[in-house]
């Protein structure tokens, strides 16, 4: 074979090769870009992992909510929500379902009728004859109650009369207070935009198209506003007589729920008796709001609250814890460690000595009974228990005087449940309107609430207080 041809083959060879050769790295450097991949990707999941093990380890320990602790419904979980809804999260009652024995019930009764219309035969529908000339007889009257429409406003135009005396002074009368202006919303109207926005929890849309949809009042969003700060205004004489009432009540309950104004987290605090409800509304969930209205304390009272410890920080004559609290979070202990007894112990004191309360004769109740089984469970060991265990027993030790005050005073509840009502209605408000955009939308709301619920109490209309309250009587 020539030499140039070896050369030639030589050459093919080195280039199929290289060519191979070339192939390889490329096959490896691809090899490596998928090494890193997977490794980011293992990575990745490496995180994904430590993330799911730190949300499940939530469900190491029982779930809080409505049964178990003072979590509201609307905070729970949708498992929680599903429990809800399976069973009931009341004890079982030997009673059968329904309207009990000597249970009074309520009916629709005859009224005096304001107009009458006769409803009366004109044939005779055996033999055809005329018969609408013939005197006929009632046999049963039956009552339909209904509204008048259109429901339309009725407009007033007041007017201002001037006299001249014969000693030639000229007298004009002044026009009536809630008259203010050219053109101005009757005392009527004023309350019940109070009483949409503040008792049936209307935002400030739906209210202005309720009143232009059934009332044919054409009323801005910025007018809502503006009548309810003088609603608050006008109301401040009765808000300023509850808020001495309080002063001076021997029994007070009180609570506060977060409220979001304007995006900012504040306070609605509620102080309530069985005649008062007074409500107000701070940035502070400390000491320093209950100063600004309570500058003195309530030294003739004995609060009734949960553990907050700015409650007891004041100056009061005695203090009532309330026992749904304590009953709730011993339940959620008695879940969190079902081989501990001593939160159902103590559960049970509780309840016992609520059921005394309720039904034995006031004189009759063993109270040393229960007092003694109560100390000999405070002096037990709880050391080896679930810590949050260890924490209420201290919370116990700390507060013991003040758990069955109740059972000395019958004046004294052993629950606070009025107080929550009274705050509830904040969060349907903001259920309902999403915040407050102000400060001062807030302190309405606050005011122009203690005023309704404070009549309602007393077993009065919440419009007609409003009523009265935008007449400024």
């Amino acid at each position: 074979m020539p030499v140039s041809e070896q050369v030639n083959d030589i050459d093919k060879a080195l280039s199929e090769l290289f060519e191979e050769m070339k192939s390889v790295k490329q096959t490896v450097s691809e090899q490596g870009t998928e090494i890193n991949r997977l490794h980011r990707v293992i990575v990745q999941k490496d995180e994904t992992i430590h993330d799911l093990k730190r949300e499940l380890s939530k469900y190491e320990e029982p779930p809080k909510d409505s049964h178990n602790s003072s979590t509201p419904p609307s905070k729970e979980s949708i498992k929680a929500q599903a429990l809800r809804s399976t069973r009931s999260l009341r004890e079982k009652s030997d009673k059968p379902t329904g309207g009990q024995k000597g249970h009074k019930g309520h009916t629709l009764e005859l009224a005096t009728p304001d107009r009458i219309e006769e409803h009366q035969p004109h044939y005779c529908t055996r033999c055809g004859n005329d018969i609408s000339h013939v005197e006929g007889s009632i046999v049963e009257a039956r009552q339909s109650i209904d509204i008048p429409l259109p429901i339309s406003p009725i407009v007033t135009e007041h007017r201002a009369i001037s006299k001249k005396c014969s000693c030639g002074h000229c007298n004009r009368i002044e026009f009536p207070k809630t008259v203010r202006s050219s053109i101005s919303y009757g005392s009527n109207t004023r309350a019940l935009v109070a009483y949409l926005s503040n008792v049936q929890h209307l935002p400030y849309k739906r209210l202005t198209e309720l009143l232009s949809n059934c009332f044919g009042i054409t009323m801005s969003q910025g007018t809502v506003c503006n009548i309810l700060q003088d609603m608050k205004q006008q109301s401040q004489s009765a808000y300023d007589r509850i808020h001495s009432g309080i002063e001076q009540a021997k029994v007070v309950g009180a609570d506060e729920t977060g409220e979001n104004i304007n995006g900012k987290l504040h306070w609605m605090w509620v102080w309530q008796t069985r005649n008062l409800t007074y409500i107000h509304s701070d940035k502070s969930r400390g000491k320093l709001a209950i100063d600004k209205q309570f500058k003195g304390g309530l030294p003739k009272a004995t609060l009734v609250t949960d553990r907050h410890a700015s409650y007891f920080n004041m100056e009061v004559k005695d203090h009532q814890l309330c026992l749904a609290h304590l009953l709730r979070e011993l339940t959620y202990l008695s879940e969190l460690d079902t081989s501990q007894t001593w939160s159902l112990q103590m559960g049970k004191i509780l309840r016992q000595a609520i059921h005394k309360r309720k039904t034995e004769v006031w004189e009759h109740i063993n109270r040393q009974s229960i007092l003694e089984r109560f100390a000999n469970l405070l002096a037990a060991a709880t050391n080896h228990l679930h810590q949050k265990i260890i924490a209420l027993h201290k919370s116990l030790i700390k507060h013991k005087e003040n758990v069955f005050r109740f059972l000395f005073d019958p004046d004294i509840p052993y629950e606070n449940n009025a107080s929550e009502r009274a705050v509830r209605p904040l969060k349907v408000k903001q259920k309902v309107s999403g915040l407050f955009r102000s400060n001062q939308g807030a302190d309405a709301f606050c005011q122009l609430h203690s005023i309704t619920e404070t009549a309602k109490k007393n077993n009065q209309n919440p419009f007609s207080a409003l009523i009265a309250v935008a007449n400024n009587i």
